[in-house]
């Protein structure tokens, strides 16, 4: 049965590879329907009641005058999840939505102002589909980027309450809250008092040891992150926005990559967050193949996203190609 704590990292791009290097290719990221993403979410929807994304398919290939629900498919997961929850008569998916960082700032007000708008479309097809929004992924890294993420979430904060929508920030850098001597420790107090939430993004660490060993870190790094939070902004929740490990491939951190383990990993995140009550997202829903670059120089800069890279192996659910997706072991 669904938990009301555990959700999943989720994005549309499942597509598998075609072709040999140097021309291989996944498919477009524009080319997911929202029925596909809709096929998608029935499959998550059997095992979890939320998902968390990560942008809203602007990138710098589109002018930022392009309609919103014309980029990259990720505009389309708000919808979908409204449009399941609609034919299903309930909600079974909710949604937080997420805000890429992009690279002008004509282009990051398009991706605000489309994630409010596919929020409003979503919730008058199905109330509280969407539920938050997510200002940028581990993009919080010093003075100025925290600066920057504090000024677009107060900006747009008004709006967002008047669309019934919580707001936080993503990112891995949340633990500089515990350290006195951080050069942006003060900024970074500064962006909590304004957020409703904050999502962790906490993985066991280099060399990550057992499961057991890995889990215990990853406590221990959540527990001083929400102390430190709490006496900045009591009312700011701390969750954990991505957390997990691969089946497969070379992985940043280098653990050992086989389904058993990601398995047991798996069940003991599950286990923690229902006896934590703590509102957490496995990272991530369904493998993503274009994260393992079979184009990559070999050997790769970042082995974890070259050709034997675990990046294209974190999901719980592997693709066949074939827009069929395959538990890789039991998550309901």
């Amino acid at each position: 049965m669904p938990t009301n704590y555990l959700g999943v990292a989720f994005s549309p791009y499942v597509g598998a590879w075609s072709g040999t290097s140097p021309r291989a290719s996944t498919p477009p990221w524009n080319s997911y329907s929202q029925e596909d993403i809709v096929r998608m979410l029935e499959t998550i929807a059997s095992s979890f009641e939320k998902i968390s994304t990560y942008s809203m398919g602007y990138a710098g290939y589109y002018p930022p005058g392009t309609p919103w629900n014309q980029v990259d498919s990720n505009c389309r997961v708000a919808g979908a999840a409204a449009l399941l929850n609609q034919r299903r008569g309930q909600r079974v998916i909710e949604v937080s939505q997420g805000m890429y960082q992009q690279s002008t700032p004509e282009l990051q007000q398009a991706e605000i102002a489309a994630a409010c708008t596919a929020a409003q479309e979503a919730n008058a097809v199905f109330p509280h589909t969407v539920t938050s929004l997510v200002f940028t992924n581990e993009y919080v890294t010093d003075t100025a980027t925290t600066d920057a993420v504090t000024a677009m979430l107060t900006a747009h904060k008004p709006a967002a309450k008047t669309l019934g929508l919580r707001v936080g920030v993503r990112s891995q850098t949340f633990g500089q809250l515990t350290n006195p001597a951080s050069p942006y420790l003060a900024p970074l107090q500064t962006l909590v008092r304004n957020c409703d939430f904050i999502l962790c993004n906490l993985y066991p660490p280099n060399p990550p040891g057992t499961i057991q060993d890995s889990l215990l870190s990853v406590t221990r790094a959540f527990d001083r992150i929400t102390a430190a939070v709490a006496a900045v902004n009591p009312q700011c929740d701390v969750m954990i926005g991505e957390t997990g490990w691969p089946s497969a491939g070379i992985s940043f951190n280098n653990s050992i990559n086989t389904v058993e383990n990601a398995r047991s990993y798996f069940e003991a995140v599950r286990q923690w967050s229902l006896q934590r009550r703590v509102v957490a997202y496995y990272f991530e829903a369904i493998d993503e193949a274009w994260k393992s670059n079979r184009n990559a120089a070999v050997p790769p800069a970042a082995p974890w996203q070259g050709p034997n890279g675990a990046e294209g192996h974190y999901g719980l659910w592997a693709s066949d190609g074939e827009r069929q997706y395959v538990p890789k072991f039991p998550v309901s």
